[in-house]
């Protein structure tokens, strides 16, 4: 998705949406519907610049920072305006680190950081890693299913991607909690987000019964 990017090409200084129940992942897209005119603005306004919007999990501040370390950029991919909000598909290009928050200007009440992309260049490549022993056509077939039983409705469209998307897909959407999600957001590698994704699976999924009742994750 983000191959025709350098590093050099993106901002060091961004806006952050801060979020509590899911993560966007470089390879991936995000539907999100924006209520609060303050980010509808923004968004919208960046739309316009081709501008980039850094996704961030949010934490209990103690008065420190309001969010982690490790967010991920994304780039507005569509949007619509509907009534008093917006809907917007948001495509993940490559994770940051933020080295310092930033005060907030004028009236804005929105979080901005300075933010650096080195560790995690990879994520605008294809970087080739040893994945000896994971079959990813096996695993995108068992991720499907899993998808499947946890999101009635048609998911046709999963069965179109390649394996490494819906990976990624299945990372990003699958009802952990926060700090397993940072965790897989923060994996270094594929295969290191893989064997993560895998064992979060098996603690809070795989084993219960099929017939059995559904897994509660907090």
């Amino acid at each position: 998705m983000a191959s025709d990017l350098r590093l050099e090409d993106l901002p060091k200084t961004i806006h952050l949406l801060m979020v509590n129940r899911f993560i966007l992942l470089p390879e991936t897209t995000l539907p999100l519907v924006l209520t609060d005119e303050r980010y509808i603005e923004l968004t919208e306004s960046l739309a316009a610049t081709d501008g980039y919007l850094g996704f961030i999990l949010s934490r209990e501040s103690n008065g420190g920072r309001r969010f982690q370390e490790v967010g991920c950029l994304s780039r507005i991919h569509e949007l619509e305006r509907d009534g008093d909000a917006l809907n917007v598909l948001f495509e993940g290009v490559i994770r940051f680190r933020v080295l310092r928050e930033l005060s907030v200007a004028g009236k804005e009440d929105l979080p901005r950081a300075e933010v650096d992309y080195q560790e995690f260049a990879f994520d605008l490549g294809d970087r080739l890693e040893d994945l000896e022993g994971w079959n990813l056509e096996r695993i995108k077939a068992a991720l499907v299913q899993i998808g499947k039983k946890q999101t009635p409705g048609d998911l046709s469209y999963l069965e179109a991607m390649p394996p490494r998307q819906i990976i990624r897909l299945m990372a990003q959407t699958m009802p952990f909690a926060s700090a397993e999600k940072q965790a897989l957001l923060e994996a270094p590698t594929f295969r290191a987000l893989l064997e993560l994704l895998f064992a979060l699976l098996a603690v809070n999924f795989l084993t219960t019964t099929p017939d059995g009742p559904q897994p509660q994750v907090n």
